[in-house]
Order: structure tokens, then C-alpha cells, then sequence
């Protein structure tokens, strides 16, 4: 016997299929607001760490050649732009480590530092974080019967303890899961769900490369 309510909603899945492939593609931005997401900062660092003071946070240069997108969705005939709005991918990323590190108990203040060994001595500050973003790029593809997303951030992050004269240097590379089926699921909202991913990917990408530095023998002297 048919079931008549999976009936309709197959017949309203073809039909939406039907209506997308005869219209024209339409580019729309959607733009992301970078905030933390996963395990409270608190729980991930140590005590000795979490007494430090003095953390200079410098801005994340971003080596991207298009410095202010997350990447694009392509959904039937619609087209999704991620953008990072008024303040650039660099600025978000900056204030997700100083958020980071507050909410683990510590205190960042923005400063300068270039990375380098030689200005270690000049920081006005006991510690200090020098990043960069080398690759930050997302993109998926979404049908009635799968999501497809692949995207990968790579963040280079140096962590200078003035007071050894030592830098540690991480490369942090992460990658979202890159398929979700959901077969004929007409609610599924493709938008919305490439937008978290691009988040929680982030966050992912800011968590590891900021407790694998503070693991290290520099980063943990005080």
C-alpha cells in the first residue's frame, strides 16, 4: 500500500528540482560572524599556563589572495558567497584567539611582534602570538539526495615566551567532514548548515593550534 504522506513529499521534491532547473542562477553573500565553538577554553589549558599575563596577540596575517571569503555553496540555481562582512577574515580570527584565551582565565591585550626571534626581547609583554593564515577555502555542492563539502584552514602560529628567548612555530591544518546524505529531506537547510561547518571548522583549527603550542616546553615556561 502507498504511503500517501511519502508520496506527496517525494512529488514536492521532484517538483522543486523541476522549478530550480528551469531558473536562472541567482549569487547571493551570506556574511559569517567568526565566534568559538567546542570545549570550554578553561578545560583544555593547564593551571601554569593559565597564569600567564602578559600575552601579546598580534593580528593574523592573511596570505590569501581573496582576503575577506570563506568560500561558496552551490544549491540548484542559488550560488552562496560566505563573506566576512565588516571586519576582515583576519580581524575574526584575531578576536577568536583573544576570545579564546580570556575565556580560559588568561588576559591578551593587542600588541606587535613581527615572529621573529630578533623582537622577541621588544614585546611589552612576558608571552606573544604571531599567526598566519595560509589557506582558509570551502565549498560544497547540494542535491535532494546529498550535501557535498570539502574545504581546509591552514593557520601557521608562533608562540614567543620572552622571558626563554624561544618561539615554538605550528602548523595547524583542518578539514570538515565532506558529505551528508539526506535523501529528499526538503527541510534540510543547505545554507545555514555549510555556514556552521565553516564555523566549527574554525574553532577546530583555533583550539589545536593554541593548546599543541602551549603543550611545548617554551610555551609552558614561564
Amino acid at each position: 500500500m502507498t504511503n500517501p504522506k511519502k508520496t506527496k513529499a517525494l512529488a514536492a521534491a521532484f517538483a522543486a528540482l523541476l522549478i530550480l532547473g528551469g531558473c536562472a542562477t541567482s549569487r547571493v553573500e551570506r556574511r559569517i560572524l567568526l565566534a568559538y565553538e567546542g570545549p570550554r577554553p578553561d578545560s583544555l589549558l593547564a593551571p601554569s599556563v593559565k597564569a600567564f599575563k602578559g600575552v601579546i596577540v598580534v593580528p593574523f596575517v592573511d596570505l590569501r589572495r581573496d582576503k575577506n571569503t570563506y568560500g561558496t555553496y552551490t544549491w540548484g540555481n542559488m550560488s552562496v558567497n560566505y563573506t566576512s562582512g565588516a571586519e576582515s577574515v583576519s580581524t575574526g580570527i584575531t578576536r577568536m584567539v583573544m576570545e579564546f584565551l580570556s575565556r580560559a582565565g588568561m588576559q591578551p591585550a593587542a600588541g606587535k611582534w613581527n615572529g621573529r626571534i630578533d623582537t622577541l626581547p621588544k614585546i611589552k609583554g612576558s608571552h606573544a602570538i604571531f599567526g598566519e593564515i595560509e589557506r582558509l577555502d570551502f565549498s560544497g555542492k547540494g542535491r535532494f539526495y546529498e550535501a557535498k563539502k570539502t574545504g581546509m584552514i591552514r593557520i601557521v602560529i608562533k608562540w614567543g615566551n620572552r622571558a626563554a628567548g624561544k618561539i615554538v612555530t605550528q602548523t595547524v591544518e583542518v578539514t570538515p567532514d565532506n558529505r551528508e546524505f539526506h535523501l529528499f529531506s526538503t527541510g534540510f537547510d543547505h545554507v545555514s548548515k555549510m555556514e556552521e561547518l565553516i564555523r566549527k571548522t574554525v574553532s577546530k583549527a583555533i583550539r589545536e593550534s593554541i593548546t599543541t603550542v602551549f603543550k611545548s616546553p617554551a610555551g609552558a615556561g614561564k
